[in-house]
């Protein structure tokens, strides 16, 4: 692996860090907040008025902001060992984010391909090199990671109704349980607290963008609403321009509309000064094109009218969802030493794909229900000694299969996973914190037609520390055991990915060691090792019966040959666990409020991903002929799959699918206090391996086709946002993506639009 580019960020992470220390600087004041940048930018602004003036010795802590994501309580980001990155309003603007996907792009330790025109279900985002399945994402609070993994996508979950993002890097499975062991993005609704007030804002762009919403709430005495409503509309149908060895590919992205229709209600009522009750909901119905691998090949039609065959899957999705949460909060004793919290939910989504070619075709389901109950208490023990500790219980429960008459693979099924965890903190002194944590995980029982099988738990500890050496230079370091337990998707979707019941748990360990660099009164390093060692990290494996279905014997030795010559392979992507893989990288964020107009940051990220062992493949074949079993005669005819061998041991010493050797984002940021502004991004992707088992054609004669293992290449982007307050209550917001139209191809086989645009005015009252 060509290590240069870690290098070369590193240099220039410490080179700006340089040139930020010792500068004599005006200190902003609150009034100025709007001109935060970057991901530690709240910090910085929000400490600026502690300082008397420019030439003043004394520092200013810029990381005296607050997160409840690292211990679910409310703490300062100095006052704990976890990296936590916070995406704030102004933040969400300047980005120009309209969803989950495009708010965390950037942030350091976070790796996406989710943003911007085209982005959809195929998309992928890491936290340090763990992909996505093992992301704990949750809403206020609660986890809906769960809810149809394989088509979760980051790009329908909305922040326009959304106060802040936080962003965990490194495990949260102690407080969050399996499902967080890579990291945690956690989306902070906004919560009626002042005011009545309202919004509305329209948008227009590039390749038929609309963008509509409108949100109305505010606080009545004890009662606080907020309604809010967002329409988004695209077609999608951007040009490509795509390098390969055989040659340079064009064409205009096939089937990439998407239509979002989302609700969501907040209500709030306090029953007493020291008792709160929460209610949030939403209602979420998405409608896409969808195409696994959407590079067409120019010399053969997309659907060929002789015979139907098509270059690749083209489907249509439909994705609904809804959510309701309660939550209770109560002080007690007399103090503010002592608060319980009871949270009840019930989320539910469902998945349809079906052909985008044959309307006939119903397509298959996934239909996920997730019940959540949490207790937790937080206890100051005294003003050294902090106890968080609770009960938290996911159920899942629901059916997949085919929705077409005469469709015989369905699973009535559930899988639950209760867990106990504890996280203590002991603070002896202002420059020391340590905390030591554990969590017991009890899956309930799979059960499935026809099968009960019963997993094993784990008991998993954790221990970090945070010491500040110097007011302006602190150390941190994290160690946990990390265990996941496969959730109902992974054992029983089913639309165009077969799961598998017969999964074993994921289990590993996760170790960070980092600083936090005070660099000048308005400037701030942190950097950050990380390490993850995994096994059975869960994923997919592709797996074939194109010799079955030419009446050759799985077993022959023809079997191979024939697959290779025929563009009509049957294959179907298997949830398996991989046996070994190790993460290793670096994290770093650098943020200067040069002025208090004027902010640079830049933020990086360098990972090794790499697959240690391949699944085996007899026992992938076993699994196979397992679930064939389950279904009875004819079934699916699983049995008749099985691994490629070759396509198998080409994934062994590879970086792991779609993970970047390198991202970085540099920017730098002007804004007004009248609410003026403009910002400059840059955006660079190194090298990343091919997808082949998750997206891609299966067949060779498909000339835009990669083999495992390739290195798709890296790119450079340029983007402008701009904010121009036209009255005090209405302002335009523009945008330009890709500023320079480069061309490049953001996950394999889905290549990125081009110069593209975006732009509306939004209305206060």
């Amino acid at each position: 692996m060509n290590r240069n580019p870690r290098l070369i960020l590193l240099i220039l992470g410490l080179t700006l860090a340089t040139a930020g220390r010792g500068q004599a600087q005006s200190i902003p004041t609150k009034q100025d907040m709007m001109a935060q940048q970057g991901q530690a930018s709240s910090q910085l602004l929000a400490q600026a008025d502690k300082a008397d003036d420019s030439s003043s010795d004394e520092v200013v802590d810029l990381l005296d902001e607050f997160t409840v994501t690292s211990s679910r309580r409310q703490v300062r980001l100095k006052d704990t060992p976890s990296s936590v990155y916070i995406v704030d309003r102004a933040e969400l603007e300047r980005k120009g984010a309209n969803n989950v996907g495009e708010a965390i792009r950037g942030v350091a330790g976070v790796q996406s391909n989710l943003f911007g025109a085209g982005a959809d279900v195929h998309g992928n985002f890491f936290i340090r090199g763990q992909p996505n399945i093992g992301i704990g994402i949750l809403v206020d609070g609660r986890l809906i990671t769960n809810l149809n993994q394989e088509h979760f996508d980051l790009a329908d979950l909305p922040v326009y109704n959304v106060d802040r993002v936080e962003i965990l890097t490194g495990s949260g499975s102690t407080l969050y349980g399996s499902n967080a062991i890579g990291g945690v993005v956690n989306v902070i609704t906004h919560q009626p607290t002042g005011p009545l007030e309202g919004n509305v804002k329209a948008e227009f762009g590039s390749f038929g963008y609309s963008n509509y919403i409108a949100s109305y709430g505010g606080k009545v005495d004890r009662l606080g609403y907020n309604f809010a409503y967002r329409q988004f509309d695209t077609n999608n149908d951007y040009e490509y321009e795509i390098q390969r060895p055989t040659g340079t590919f064009r064409g205009i992205r096939p089937n990439g509309y998407s239509n979002l229709r989302d609700y969501q209600v907040n209500l709030s009522y306090d029953l007493s000064d020291r008792s709160h009750l929460r209610l949030n909901s939403y209602i979420r119905n998405v409608n896409k094109g969808i195409a696994p691998f959407s590079i067409l090949d120019p010399t053969r039609p997309l659907v060929d009218p002789k015979n139907g065959d098509q270059q690749f899957e083209v489907t249509r999705l439909t994705d609904k969802g809804y959510g309701v949460a309660l939550t209770y909060d109560q002080e007690l004793g007399s103090g503010k030493d002592s608060q319980l919290q009871f949270l009840l939910a019930l989320d539910n989504n469902r998945v349809t794909e079906a052909s985008a070619t044959n309307p006939a075709d119903l397509g298959t389901f996934t239909d996920i229900s997730a019940f959540n109950l949490q207790i937790r208490h937080n206890w100051q023990l005294d003003p050294t000694n902090n106890i968080t500790y609770g009960f938290d219980y996911i159920r899942e429960f629901g059916s997949s299969g085919d929705s077409n008459p005469g469709g015989t693979f369905s699973f009535d099924a559930a899988a639950g996973r209760p867990g106990l965890f504890a996280l203590y903190t002991w603070q002896p002194t202002d420059r020391l914190v340590l905390t030591a944590g554990v969590r017991e995980t009890i899956p309930d029982p799979i059960t499935a037609r026809g099968l009960t099988r019963a997993l094993a738990g784990s008991l998993d500890p954790s221990i970090g520390v945070r010491w500040q050496i110097t007011p302006t230079l602190a150390l941190r370091t994290n160690y946990q055991s990390v265990y996941r337990a496969p959730n109902f998707n992974d054992l029983f979707g089913r639309t165009t990915h077969i799961g598998n019941p017969f999964l074993e748990p994921q289990r590993g360990t996760s170790f960070d060691l980092g600083l936090d660099w005070q660099t000048g009164n308005t400037s701030l390093l942190r950097l950050t090792y990380f390490l993850t060692k995994t096994t059975n990290l869960v994923d997919y494996l592709l797996v074939r019966n194109s010799c079955a279905a030419n009446g050759i014997a799985v077993d022959s030795p023809q079997c191979t040959e024939a697959y290779d010559n025929d563009p009509r392979t049957n294959a179907q992507r298997f949830r398996v666990g991989y046996p070994d893989v190790h993460t290793s990288g670096i994290e770093a964020a650098f943020n200067w409020q040069v002025t208090p107009e004027w902010n640079v940051f830049a933020n990086a990220t360098l990972v090794d991903a790499r697959i240690i062992q391949a699944p085996d493949a007899g026992v992938v074949n076993g699994q196979l002929a397992s679930i064939d079993a389950l279904n009875g005669s004819g079934g699916l005819g699983e049995g008749l799959f099985k691994v490629d061998v070759n396509e198998r041991n080409a994934l062994i010493q590879t970086q792991y699918p779609l993970v970047p050797y390198a991202t970085a984002r540099l920017g730098v940021s002007y804004q007004q206090p009248s609410g003026f502004g403009v910002s400059l991004f840059a955006n660079l992707s190194g090298q990343r391996s091919v997808d082949v088992n998750h997206v891609g054609p299966f067949d060779t004669l498909q000339a835009a086709r990669l083999a495992p293992g390739s290195l798709l290449p890296g790119y450079t982007t340029l983007d402008l946002s701009t904010r121009i307050p036209l009255t005090p209550s209405v302002t335009f917001n523009g945008y330009i993506d890709n500023l320079l139209g480069t061309f490049y191809e953001r996950s394999y086989g889905n290549a990125a639009p081009g110069f593209n645009f975006r732009g509306g005015l939004s209305y206060s009252f």
